[in-house]
């Protein structure tokens, strides 16, 4: 996990809220052009694009926390020439794969479809905006370095942006550009600091037991870790084991490998290894056979409700 201060947290989790706030109202005033145009249901599928703009940067925590080290390199984006560094190419990339407004998205920029280029005319907009950039200069600039689009493409990307700039002469951004009540993540904040002491290291991709072996996932929560829990002899996934940053565990097997004492086997091996001195785990007050489970594991009860009960299991005073 990349270890990043809330500071960077804070700022990009604002910068990314404005970004899609400004590249909304980008695309309102190109869906009026569109409309003009006579391409209304370009218009529409270019609002619902918008709606959704860079919305994996919040999905995805992994690439998230990676746009986020580079948050102080945000102010680059004032040169129109800017060319991005190896630093900054590696933190955005995994933007770029899930996301198919960006040339990279493509192993062929021209690949590229209409509606893919009136987003990215959008994106480009709201950006020239936050960092009071002049947008054609931008476009002819990264052509260049970054883009490389056949004529066609280059050509219709250009004539988007221009429309924006001409559109949008009278608007200067400010009810999105002026937040006066950003988010702040808080240092004391006891969730934050659970996680900046979440160490990865102990949990390896793959653990042994007699009868099973556990696969780590890959997860794009930077904040748990996931097993499968899988039979040696079958080569079978037959459940699996989840643990957050605050502690709390989810295990479950699946229905056709119950009454094989397979969670026990595969818990105890995964406690052995967590470097996490507690473990919580909440499950319903009628599964008897996952609380057993619990019991022979160490856990002792810690709270109930009309529904569930709560285990903790404190490593080293069973």
């Amino acid at each position: 996990m990349k270890q990043i201060s809330t500071d960077k947290l804070s700022r990009e989790i604002n910068d990314t809220l404005t970004h899609r706030a400004c590249v909304m109202r980008s695309g309102e005033y190109l869906a009026r052009y569109l409309i003009h145009c006579n391409r209304s249901v370009d218009a529409i599928r270019l609002i619902g694009r918008c709606s959704v703009h860079d919305i994996s940067k919040i999905q995805n925590t992994e690439e998230f926390m990676s746009l986020a080290s580079i948050i102080d390199e945000i102010d680059a984006m004032n040169d129109v020439k800017h060319v991005l560094s190896e630093k900054q190419q590696e933190a955005i990339r995994l933007h770029w794969q899930r996301n198919s407004h960006h040339p990279e998205y493509y192993d062929n920029p021209n690949d590229m479809s209409e509606l893919d280029l009136l987003e990215m005319a959008c994106d480009c907009h709201a950006r020239s905006r936050q960092c009071h950039t002049d947008l054609l200069a931008y476009i002819d600039a990264q052509q260049e370095l970054r883009f490389h689009f056949d004529r066609t493409h280059f050509r219709r990307l250009k004539a988007y942006c221009t429309a924006l700039v001409e559109l949008t002469k009278n608007d200067d951004y400010s009810s999105v550009l002026n937040d006066t009540c950003p988010l702040q993540f808080d240092l004391i904040d006891s969730t934050m600091k659970k996680l900046e002491q979440f160490d990865e290291e102990c949990y390896t991709p793959y653990l042994e037991t007699e009868r099973l072996y556990l696969r780590k996932k890959h997860n794009p929560d930077f904040a748990s870790v996931v097993y499968s829990i899988n039979l040696k002899e079958e080569n079978t996934e037959v459940g699996y084991i989840s643990l957050k940053c605050n502690g709390y565990l989810e295990y479950k097997i699946y229905e056709n490998y119950r009454g094989n004492k397979y969670a026990l086997e595969a818990l105890s091996k995964f406690i052995e290894i967590t470097t996490m001195s507690e473990l919580l785990v909440t499950m319903k007050r009628d599964a008897e056979a996952t609380q057993k489970v619990a019991t022979a594991l160490g856990f002792k009860p810690i709270d109930t409700s009309e529904s569930s009960i709560t285990f903790k299991l404190k490593k080293g005073n069973n």
